[in-house]
């Protein structure tokens, strides 16, 4: 008895050591399409802790982007950061600003030779800043053009005496507007069905799309340089204006959540949206639909978007390598893979496309194919630090020029003028 009591005591004291030993990160995350992905991200933590138990990764969700980055910042400047959070990309000079979070260059140089290559270039593009890698591409997509097979074979006759094809979608910006006025359904003064949805909300990275087709940019904060007085933002915002309210195809303004919901209850043939939408789409759209790459005007072009990892300063250095080793868990082939089976994200890791179960699911869901292949033609998003007074400076002055309160050219001019003045303030 005194030996089995001995056992059992001398396991006990094991567990405890293990557990005060146990290193606890706390992990700010998003869900920049829908909540209940939220459920996805803490069974993937459940399962990284169950295989690694000398970590324990307490998520935390924090809302939607925006969200997320004020509870960041909060917690900076209270000097309790979090250890580990998902951030939106164009955020990074605003934590390179208030020297929040650490490089990342230290860790990739102990990985095996030809470990970045794993990894798409266009979503390792947000993560430089100054000759450092600083952040590691997890939640990402691109912009995408929906189309409604349905809606199109309705209109098909229509559409081929125009002389386009009722089985593809638009490739130009010419034909976005020839498809848009040919699939726009009204009865009277009412719209029944738009023929596409350019939406609020996340407008300024849809618009920063157009400019980037245009053969243009809007901001390079490494150069201190803001573009939106140029020719070719002037020209894609003339578009806007004139397929909202000029031709009445699009809706003045649709908030960013609403978008998915009209498109899959039929009331636009066409929306831009993020890859995000995509199991939405699929599991609640009672109608063919497919994605093809964004409308070019003088090149095919789009910027990236989603979340990237960062570390914190402040924090220990064996929270730090920690967190790396989650990084590290989370863009593994099978994990990356699996998050954008679940989420409609691109996955980030290439070699997670030579996964059975991925190649499976793939064959199933082809749409998914069509953000990876638009990566060749992907940019950077824009970054600054304060880019969300930027954003809100850019949504504000888009959603005027889509409710008709203001010119394309007026609303340029105020862009260029605050942002430029934002971009020169900045010290870092």
């Amino acid at each position: 008895m005194k030996v089995k009591k001995f056992l059992w005591i001398a396991v006990m004291l094991l567990l405890v050591v293990t557990v005060s030993a146990q290193i606890e990160l706390k992990f700010y995350y998003p869900v920049g399409v829908a909540g209940p992905l939220a459920r996805v991200i803490d069974y993937m933590c459940e399962q990284f802790n169950k295989e690694n138990t000398e970590i324990k990764v307490v998520p935390v969700y924090c809302g939607n982007y925006d969200d997320t980055m004020q509870k960041v910042l909060t917690s900076v400047m209270a000097k309790n950061p979090p250890d580990i959070a998902v951030i939106e990309i164009s955020e990074l000079y605003t934590l390179l600003a208030i020297d929040a979070i650490i490089p990342l260059d230290d860790y990739i140089a102990q990985e095996a030779p030809g470990f970045l290559d794993q990894f798409w270039p266009g979503f390792l593009a947000n993560s430089y800043a100054k000759g450092k890698i600083w952040a590691f591409p997890f939640q990402r997509s691109t912009p995408v053009l929906y189309w409604n097979k349905d809606l199109f074979k309705k209109k098909a006759k229509e559409l081929q005496e125009a002389g386009l094809d009722p089985n593809r979608a638009p490739r130009t910006w010419y034909e976005l507007v020839e498809y848009a006025k040919i699939l726009t359904e009204r009865k009277g003064n009412e719209t029944l069905v738009y023929g596409l949805i350019l939406p609020g909300g996340w407008n300024d990275w849809i618009f920063e799309a157009f400019v980037r087709q245009n053969g243009s940019f809007l901001i390079d904060y490494e150069q201190k340089k803001v573009n939106f007085d140029s020719l070719e933002a002037l020209q894609a915002l003339i578009l806007w204006d004139r397929l909202t309210n000029e031709l009445k195809v699009s809706p003045p303004l649709r908030p960013w959540e609403t978008t998915v919901t009209d498109f899959v209850a039929g009331k636009a043939a066409m929306m831009y949206y993020s890859t995000g939408g995509l199991p939405t789409v699929r599991k609640t759209a009672n109608f063919e639909f497919d994605v093809a790459f964004l409308p070019m005007h003088v090149q095919y072009g789009t910027p990236v978007g989603g979340g990237n990892f960062v570390v914190f300063k402040g924090i220990s250095k064996e929270k730090q390598d920690a967190a790396w080793k989650f990084i590290r868990w989370m863009t593994s082939p099978e994990w990356a893979a699996y998050w954008s089976r679940e989420s409609g994200y691109v996955c980030v890791n290439k070699l997670g496309y030579e996964l059975p179960e991925m190649k499976k699911f793939m064959d199933e869901f082809p749409q998914m194919w069509v953000a990876a292949r638009q990566l060749q033609y992907a940019y950077p998003k824009m970054m600054a630090p304060n880019y969300q007074q930027i954003r809100k400076i850019m949504t504000t002055n888009l959603d005027a020029v889509q409710q008709g309160k203001k010119s394309p050219k007026d609303a340029l001019k105020d862009m260029q003028k605050q942002i430029q003045a934002i971009v020169e303030q900045s010290k870092f």
